[in-house]
Formats: structure tokens, C-alpha cells, sequence
């Protein structure tokens, strides 16, 4: 029960974060929004799909803007197995929590590095059709806690747009390599810090 409230607790700060601190003194500009492409789990004998649908916004922590405190939500398409006796739908949702540190800038490009912690949401349900449906297979649900640690590009597109890419590694009992592309869009025109 405490891990669930304590994941309960954690998704909803995310989602203040993200929708209410537009507006908040901890100065987020942007939101963005793209593509998680991972290199998937193995869960309840099967797997979890591909793409995921991301959110993301940046916090400034520092006047230059280069240390951002980064909350994101991603939800992955659903994985369907079908064997003609049974049908097996795995769902992953994660939640992101990073630091992110602005190494280099040359004109229009900013080069990242990130890391932080991570919680990953599996679903699994199990469905049998006939007498010789695996009789061992049942619904499951579990949490993992984790961290990552990634690398990324940020190109300035339009005054008010970006585009991103980036990879990271997430550590964890359900490991994961993840390459992440999404716009990213300015909710005022850019500050003298983020121009670039």
C-alpha cells in the first residue's frame, strides 16, 4: 500500500507541474510534445509496445538557463498478443523526473545532458478463448522505480519552436533504451536567456 500512494503522490506533482506551472514563479516557458521509442520490456510473458506518446516542460533553475529541472509523462501503445487460444494486452506508462544541464551552444543547437529518476506503471491483462489457454497466465500490475541517464540535441526551429531528439539509458528492473523526438513550443517569445 505505500508504494502505491507513494506513486499515486509522485504522478500528481508531475501532473501539477506540468499543467499548472505554466503561469508559476519557477519560470517554465515551454512544453513539448513527441514520440518515446524503447527498446521494450518483457512482462507477464509477453512484451510492451511501441511508440509512446510523451509531454515535457522545462523548469529554469539558473538565470542563464542552462539547469532545468525536466517532468515528463509517457504512455506507450498497447502490446497485443493474440494465439488463437488466448489474448494477452500489456500497457507501460512512465513518469520522468530529470535534471537537465545545457553543455554547449553553437548558433541555432544546444547539446544536453541529462539524468534522474524514474517510475514505470505496467499493465497486463489476460484473456483465455478455449481449453488449452495457459491456465498459469493471470492479470498483473506492478511499479519500478529507476533511474536514466541520456544525452540530447535542441535546434532552434522558429522563434517560437523547437525541435528535440534525445536518447537515455533507464536503470531499472525493467531496463530500457529510449530515443525520444518531440516539438517543443514557447508560450511567450524567448527570453534573452534562451535566445540563442
Amino acid at each position: 500500500m505505500r508504494k502505491i500512494r507513494s506513486v499515486k503522490y509522485l504522478l500528481a506533482v508531475l501532473i501539477t507541474v506540468l499543467v499548472f506551472g505554466v503561469d508559476s514563479i519557477c519560470q517554465v516557458h515551454r512544453i513539448s510534445a513527441g514520440f518515446n521509442f524503447a527498446s521494450g520490456a518483457e512482462f507477464n510473458h509477453g512484451e510492451t509496445g511501441n511508440p509512446g506518446l510523451t509531454v515535457k516542460t522545462w523548469i529554469a533553475v539558473n538565470k542563464p538557463s542552462t539547469l532545468h529541472i525536466v517532468p515528463s509523462l509517457t504512455a506507450y501503445n498497447r502490446y497485443k498478443l493474440e494465439t488463437g487460444y488466448s489474448i494477452l494486452t500489456n500497457y507501460m506508462f512512465q513518469g520522468d523526473l530529470d535534471l537537465q544541464y545545457t553543455f554547449f551552444q553553437e548558433g541555432t543547437v544546444k547539446a544536453v545532458a541529462l539524468g534522474g529518476g524514474n517510475i514505470t506503471y505496467l499493465s497486463s491483462y489476460y484473456q483465455p478463448l478455449g481449453e488449452n489457454a495457459n491456465k498459469t497466465i493471470t492479470d498483473e500490475t506492478e511499479y519500478a522505480f529507476g533511474g536514466n541517464i541520456g544525452a540530447g540535441l535542441e535546434l532552434k526551429m522558429a522563434p517560437k519552436w523547437d525541435f528535440n531528439i534525445s536518447a537515455k539509458y533507464l536503470f531499472s528492473k525493467y531496463p530500457q533504451f529510449i530515443i525520444t523526438a518531440q516539438a517543443v513550443y514557447f508560450f511567450k517569445v524567448r527570453r534573452k536567456a534562451y535566445r540563442r
